[in-house]
């Protein structure tokens, strides 16, 4: 019975703090005042930064969610490697997998951050690489079984 009421306590605030977003954000163009963010506070006990956030997500997608839920860090399947260094790696990663015998994954990334210390780049991280290869190979059987 206590875990019922809590998910109704859960229930009511959230409903309560969307009313209340709601309620102040309805009217607003442009900025909110600095009397709107008090009250936003106020009534649903944040700090001042979380009603910005809350105000922010609110007017992108029209959703009322604490910033906590949202999930944090890069989205998955992001990259961030600037072009040059992904060519360098798609460009080894070539060269050492075109081979019959496949040589071990220590000697490829160190030929990629040889390459890159030539150019003076960064050397991106084995877990980067370890990734690109996957692609890779993953590209490598899809094609293949297509053409089967």
């Amino acid at each position: 019975m206590s875990g019922n009421s809590e998910e109704d306590h859960q229930l009511n605030y959230r409903k309560r703090r969307e009313d209340s977003l709601r309620q102040l954000l309805s009217g607003i163009v442009d900025k909110p005042s600095k009397e709107i963010v008090e009250e936003l506070k106020k009534d649903l006990g944040v700090s001042r930064a979380t009603a910005y956030r809350m105000m922010k997500t609110f007017r992108t997608c029209g959703a009322i969610t604490a910033p906590w839920t949202r999930p944090v860090g890069r989205p998955k399947g992001a990259r961030c490697l600037d072009p040059r260094r992904e060519q360098i790696i798609q460009e080894a990663i070539k060269a050492h997998y075109s081979h019959a015998l496949r040589p071990r994954f220590r000697a490829l990334v160190q030929d990629i951050h040889q390459r890159c210390g030539e150019e003076l780049l960064a050397q991106p991280n084995w877990r980067t690489i370890r990734k690109r290869l996957r692609d890779f190979e993953g590209r490598g059987r899809g094609a293949s079984s297509v053409g089967n």
